[in-house]
């Protein structure tokens, strides 16, 4: 005999749930042991009590009908096995089921011994692949969370610290150059991480939410993230008017900017330039990126959407994953992307993503452009020197700020450290509390650290009426879209990439009235309005 089955029988009519257990008596493969309710509220105490295997539910229950509580027996069980029956059957009723997260639905006048039998397995073995898939998504979460912040950590203080070593004046050419190699190596370590990062992050994902995007949009955001390879090359791209599409806007100038940069990296004896159209084709977006580089060999035009296959050697940047983004991206959308051969050289790229149901009454709103400059803040003036508290559990951080940015770019302030969340709010608390003691002007919080992380630093500050108004920059090795919103949806004023640099600061400092950087000789000095 297998092993025990236990199941929850959920029905108002004692002769319906009678047959139920004797129709399950009769198997003889498993024993299955019955548990009995009476109404939605018994079956759910039950349920969370007993943890059965299967849960068979009457669709037409009294007061609650079977649906309701389907849905109460979800929220406090999301992995539970449920199968509804009803006395009739109705491809309505079936959909609506199913939808409503039920494994199965049967109607009662059909029930037998090898019908229920089977069902009940089948619903337990969904159930069980399902817990599955859900751990290996989850596992798949914390390797991307680790390769987003922890993977990257110690490669970024090997960057930070050769590059001091590079800028000696004392060191000999010949250890420069091999400095370079190790500084070209780290750069492309750091680039396969970020893109593996990405393309597990994908994977891991449930989906994206859809929404109206216009690519216009989508194509100044790209256009803005890659100004520096753009001008360097004197790159050229060439659009009309786009439509609007539904996505994900985050995704789409990832995908958009994948294409484009390969376009101008990859099209290495002429001015790159790149043509980019949008066309309604049905009830999606068929948007075609042309350039005027090598071109892709037919044979070659599937094979380079697979993760790392590269068609060029080592001589040229790359990790043979963004192409195999673009792809997962697209499929992400309902879509799909392609290379095709186009007019004349180069190469074509078709994707095609869902149109925007809905178009938007209002006009989009321009990113706001801050005109404050450093410029404007320079010249002598009154104001103490700031207090500023950083919040960095690697001692390698914390030296690198105080090499590079204070030492270095020659930025004064008075340096306070705590070595994670809970030390940092006890200073300031200690602070708070002392009268005529100068207060933070400005925090700089890491946000991975033990005992109390970042993001629970800005919780905590958010509930605190004393400490609410000190401005707050989180520091950070990833530049993870995700971290970044939840900083910013956190009260944090700024989002800096480690190490912090002086234009990082003074981006952050522009819509900080208390704060202002003011030149004093051939320094800086980070000034704080006096109290």
């Amino acid at each position: 005999m297998a092993e025990d089955c236990c199941i929850l029988i959920i029905d108002d009519n004692i002769d319906d749930r009678e047959v139920y257990r004797r129709i399950l008596g009769r198997v003889t493969s498993i024993a299955y042991t019955v548990v009995e309710a009476e109404t939605g509220e018994e079956g759910r105490a039950l349920n969370s009590r007993r943890r059965p295997n299967c849960i068979l539910l009457d669709y037409s229950l009294p007061g609650r009908d079977g649906l309701g509580v389907l849905a109460d027996i979800l929220e406090d069980d999301p992995a539970a096995n449920v199968i509804v029956l009803t006395g009739q059957g109705s491809e309505t009723v079936a959909v609506e089921v199913m939808k409503s997260g039920a494994r199965d639905y049967l109607t009662k006048d059909s029930l037998s011994p090898e019908t229920l039998h089977r069902c009940i397995q089948n619903a337990i073995m969904h159930g069980v692949l399902e817990a599955k898939l859900e751990q290996k998504r989850q596992s798949l979460e914390i390797f991307t969370r680790a390769m987003a912040h922890d993977l990257k950590e110690p490669l970024r203080t090997i960057k930070s610290f050769s590059r001091i070593l590079h800028g000696s004046a004392a060191l000999p050419a010949e250890d420069r150059e091999l400095l370079d190699y190790v500084l070209s190596a780290a750069d492309h370590m750091e680039d396969l991480i970020v893109k593996v990062s990405g393309f597990t992050k994908l994977e891991a994902s449930g989906g994206p939410e859809l929404k109206p995007v216009s690519l216009s949009d989508v194509l100044g955001q790209v256009e803005d993230n890659l100004r520096q390879q753009i001008e360097s090359r004197g790159a050229v791209i060439i659009h009309g008017p786009l439509p609007e599409v539904m996505g994900d806007a985050t995704l789409l100038v990832q995908l958009l900017q994948n294409l484009v940069s390969n376009a101008i990296r990859y099209c290495d004896q002429k001015i790159p330039e790149i043509r980019i159209s949008g066309e309604p084709n049905g009830q999606v977006c068929r948007l075609t990126v042309h350039d005027n580089g090598p071109g892709i060999d037919p044979q070659h035009r599937e094979l380079i959407f697979q993760p790392f296959k590269r068609l060029v050697g080592r001589g040229i940047e790359g990790t043979g994953l963004g192409l195999a983004i673009c792809r997962r991206i697209a499929q992400l959308h309902g879509g799909s992307i392609w290379c095709e051969a186009g007019n004349g050289p180069g190469a074509t790229f078709i994707v095609e993503v869902p149109l925007a149901v809905v178009k938007p009454q209002a006009p989009a709103v321009s990113p706001v452009t801050h005109n404050a400059r450093l410029g404007e803040h320079l010249g002598e003036g009154s104001g103490r020197l700031a207090e500023v508290l950083l919040v960095e559990d690697s001692p390698a951080d914390i030296q690198l700020l105080k090499i590079k940015l204070m030492r270095r770019e020659k930025v004064n302030f008075n340096l306070h450290v705590a070595t994670n969340g809970r030390e940092a709010m006890q200073l300031l608390e200690e602070r708070a509390g002392i009268a005529g003691m100068p207060q933070i002007d400005l925090m700089l919080l890491d946000i991975n650290m033990p005992i109390m992380d970042g993001f629970e630093v800005l919780h905590a500050l958010s509930a605190d009426a004393r400490l609410k108004q000190i401005p707050v920059c989180i520091l950070s090795t990833s530049s993870d879209e995700t971290d970044m919103r939840r900083a910013r949806d956190l009260g944090a004023l700024a989002y800096m990439v480690k190490p912090p640099t002086r234009q990082q600061l003074e981006e952050a400092l522009e819509d900080v009235e208390h704060l202002e950087l003011l030149q004093r000789g051939d320094s800086l000095a980070l000034c704080a309005e006096q109290n």
